[in-house]
């Protein structure tokens, strides 16, 4: 036994002594366009065909929707500056992770965070979007005659594997991928929200409807508890920065991608709710499960229903690409600064991308869309998620002050009021958790603490040399 063990160990160290530099060289095959897509490609997924009608139904009013959708578009936008200031400072692959490290000189906080994404959110995360792909393809399928049961669970893995294996091909095809799907993502959703205007069927008169005006702190109040289902619909800004290395002229590229790509989103998100607003009755639009489904359908019948779910399918492999182009670098980051296990921060010889995070990740995710168990993960980790992208925001002004002097090529616009606003909106947003759902805020810190042994044994035993961020 103890000669078994002494043998894996040699092996473990001759392995790390092989993982030089070069071997955890990653390559930039990624230009301003390819990061551009990533932003705009990984924030628009599923949930802006869907949502709709539950903010409907708590703000009471369709120009309430617009401003909701507005508001959290503004909120969301502040944290995506506060990112684009933090990549153009630091550059390096990890994103939230590096700045995490920088801001607050401790490997234990972005430990928790690289931790969390690895084995909560960020596979979690993916396993859902790959499940509402599967949802939305089957009725494809199905009228095609290609089947005649539902496997969603099955679909979901394959699409996951099939990404997977792409990626770990190389950065340079997951970015050409990203393009192609965006481009089409966009190009279809345009042509699907035309349909009402060239019916004719808009009316703005629709915007008058709802249940009245109950008061203006009733409606800010209403507002506010609206946002809370928003503003995930607007995450993914950070996808970008945790590709920096593979970037090209990063300090440039990455805050004009981050800028470009979210104002195409908030362009796209209003547009899309002034068709549902203007083209449905309000009261069905508070009463519809799948929006804009029900809205193709009430114009074109089945054909426009399928029409819909192949425009949601190709939205949602748009996001599920860019998750698996960008998580698996946190847990490669984690593992090159010897806190993780020493192969994950290995680079593929041929491909130069970080296959074995890859896999991991993506081996990950597909556990969780068979088991079914990845909405019960994402409600449980709602509050941790939002707790580090705020400590990411709150690093902005933590850098300023403790390292005025370092090179900012990018600075968020209304310094220090646009990280502050975001700041205060998200600390209603924490304590409303806390205070709703104790329980499964419990649960997700305890996932990240689950993390803590590890953490001491791989600071003692470090698995590579640590870089300097």
């Amino acid at each position: 036994m103890d000669r078994g063990c002494a043998c894996s160990e040699t092996q473990e160290s001759l392995f790390r002594d092989s993982l030089k530099a070069s071997d955890r060289q990653l390559v930039r095959g990624l230009g301003r366009l390819e990061a551009t897509t990533l932003v705009a490609g990984g924030i628009i997924g599923t949930s802006i065909f869907l949502i709709t009608s539950e903010i409907a139904a708590t703000v009471g009013s369709p120009l309430l929707v617009l401003v909701t959708w507005l508001v959290a578009g503004l909120l969301a936008g502040a944290a995506a500056l506060c990112f684009a200031e933090l990549s153009a400072a630091l550059p390096k692959t990890g994103g939230t992770y590096v700045f995490l490290k920088r801001a607050y000189g401790s490997d234990l906080v972005s430990f928790g965070f690289a931790w969390m994404m690895c084995f909560a959110y960020g596979t979690g995360a993916i396993a859902v979007v790959a499940i509402m792909a599967a949802t939305f393809l089957m009725p494809v399928l199905q009228a095609a005659g290609l089947i005649e049961e539902d496997a969603v669970a099955a679909a979901a893995v394959v699409l996951i594997g099939a990404l997977t294996v792409l990626n770990c091909r190389g950065v340079r095809q997951g970015g050409l991928t990203q393009n192609a799907v965006t481009f089409m993502k966009i190009g279809l959703i345009a042509a699907l929200m035309s349909v009402p205007v060239i019916y004719g069927d808009v009316q703005f008169g629709h915007l008058a409807e709802g249940s009245g005006t109950p008061g203006l702190a009733a409606d800010a109040r209403n507002v506010g508890t609206a946002l809370i289902i928003c503003l995930f619909s607007y995450n993914g800004a950070y996808f970008v920065t945790h590709v920096a290395e593979e970037i090209r002229e990063p300090q440039k590229n990455i805050p004009r991608a981050i800028t470009g790509g979210f104002i195409i989103v908030l362009a796209v998100y209003l547009s899309i709710n002034m068709i549902y607003v203007t083209v449905m009755p309000f009261d069905e639009i508070v009463a519809s499960e799948r929006i804009a489904s029900d809205l193709m359908g009430r114009l074109l019948g089945t054909p426009g229903s399928i029409a819909t779910s192949a425009v949601v399918f190709c939205s949602a492999i748009g996001v599920l690409n860019a998750q698996l182009l960008n998580y698996p670098r946190i847990p490669f980051a984690l593992a090159r600064d010897g806190l993780f296990f020493s192969r994950i921060a290995a680079v593929n010889d041929k491909s130069k991308a970080p296959a074995a995070a890859i896999l991991l990740v993506g081996l990950l995710s597909s556990l969780f869309a068979l088991t079914g168990s990845y909405a019960l993960i994402l409600s449980y980790v709602a509050f941790v998620i939002h707790f580090f992208i705020c400590l990411a925001v709150l690093a902005v002004i933590v850098l300023r002050i403790r390292e005025p002097d370092l090179p900012r090529p990018y600075k968020v616009w209304a310094y220090p009021f646009t990280p502050a606003v975001f700041l205060l909106v998200s600390a209603f947003y924490l304590v409303n958790l806390i205070v709703t759902k104790p329980f499964q805020v419990l649960v997700g810190v305890g996932i990240v603490l689950s993390g803590l042994p590890f953490y001491v044994y791989w600071r003692k035993n470090p698995r590579n040399e640590g870089e300097a961020v």
